[in-house]
């Protein structure tokens, strides 16, 4: 049976909550449904983009990742795809929690493994290129291994419950979960434990703005999951897509550093298109600049175009990123802007950049 049916299956049998909570065997209690409890998110989460997709397949094109993740799903067992379903919010979020509240850029255990010298290199290029005060910026790896340990699962729940991630849960419910998870976790093969979909993202953080005094204190950081990386490697594009994801990521701390997020549409969804496209776009701009990568720009396109694995046609979503076919205008528009460069040494400031892209967004919606 294809494993995008056996999750329909899944999900028709979990009628009480959106995403199909279902108790495997009696000792497996259910995660609450973060998606039933708000559509607010600190952090976007692709492979939890990528289940909601198995149910209501996208209009969009698929992309390159799209048949990786297929496979990646495809060869669970039956019972590990059921565990999934029934622990989502543990298995798919934990991971990044984990990183965002307490992972710091001198810790091992957020130590960059894969792609580091290239993702290190591209970081320190990348501060020097964009006009910005970057400084504070804690570059770090996430790392499935924080899922074989029911301590730092219960304190990544604890957490994400108290910054309104999850809905509430006492304190022996979380102790229960974290141990059920772990214990199934340490029981299985290393190829489910170090499954990619379990980090299959990368992200900026910043705290400007944020009222609550714990968010509030956390650094500026720029996060990297194993699985993310290693899928790049398995679609052909690991020579390009980490320096192009990183590119992307450190737009929005451009952004972040000149109040991009402040101004624009009060429409959640049409203003996050408005800050992806222009990430997109800033992203193309330094890999395909002179003084950048210079990288070619169809290979830029196509990692930007993977990054966000799900087609997104969800128009009304708060965390719409804009269709593949946007996100490839806005992809061409920063490569020919880099390549309209007089002298080709030339690198506009941040603030000219988006004031340009503001200017020709507008064009690269509509077509």
């Amino acid at each position: 049976m294809k494993r995008t049916l056996q999750w329909s299956a899944a999900l028709a049998a979990g009628t009480l909550l959106p995403l199909g909570m279902v108790a495997t065997t009696a000792t497996a209690a259910p995660a609450p449904s973060s998606a039933a409890h708000s559509q607010h998110r600190l952090v976007d989460l692709p492979a939890k983009d990528a289940l909601q997709e198995a149910v209501a397949p996208s209009e969009c094109a698929p992309t390159l990742l799209d048949g990786y993740i297929d496979q990646l799903f495809a060869e669970m067992s039956d019972a590990q795809f059921a565990f999934l379903v029934a622990h989502q919010d543990v298995l798919l979020s934990v991971p990044t929690y984990d990183a965002l509240f307490f992972g710091t850029a001198g810790d091992p255990d957020y130590a960059l493994d894969s792609h580091a010298a290239q993702l290190r290199n591209t970081y320190r290029d990348l501060q020097r290129f964009w006009d910005i005060e970057s400084d504070d910026i804690q570059l770090m790896a996430m790392h499935s291994d924080s899922l074989l340990d029911p301590v730092r699962i219960a304190r990544t729940l604890e957490a994400m419950v108290d910054a309104g991630e999850l809905p509430p849960m006492t304190d022996a419910a979380i102790a229960q979960e974290a141990q059920t998870v772990a214990t199934f976790m340490q029981a299985q093969d290393e190829a489910f434990q170090d499954n990619p979909l379990w980090t299959l993202n990368a992200y900026a953080f910043s705290a400007e703005g944020e009222t609550d005094p714990v968010i509030a204190a956390l650094p500026d950081k720029l996060v990297f999951g194993d699985g993310i990386l290693e899928a790049y490697d398995a679609i052909g594009l690991g020579d390009v897509g980490p320096r192009v994801i990183m590119a992307h990521e450190f737009a929005h701390h451009v952004q972040f550093e000149l109040g991009t997020f402040d101004t624009g549409p009060t429409d959640p969804a049409e203003a996050t298109r408005r800050t992806e496209l222009m990430a997109d776009a800033m992203a193309s701009y330094y890999a395909t600049h002179k003084k950048g990568l210079a990288l070619n720009s169809k290979r830029v396109t196509d990692a930007l175009l993977s990054f966000y694995s799900v087609g997104d046609c969800s128009f009304a979503s708060p965390g719409h990123h804009g269709t593949p076919l946007q996100r490839e205008r806005a992809a061409d528009w920063g490569a020919d802007l880099a390549a309209a460069a007089k002298p080709r040494s030339l690198v506009l400031s941040a603030e000219r950049v988006i004031e340009l892209f503001e200017e020709d967004l507008a064009v690269i919606i509509a077509g």
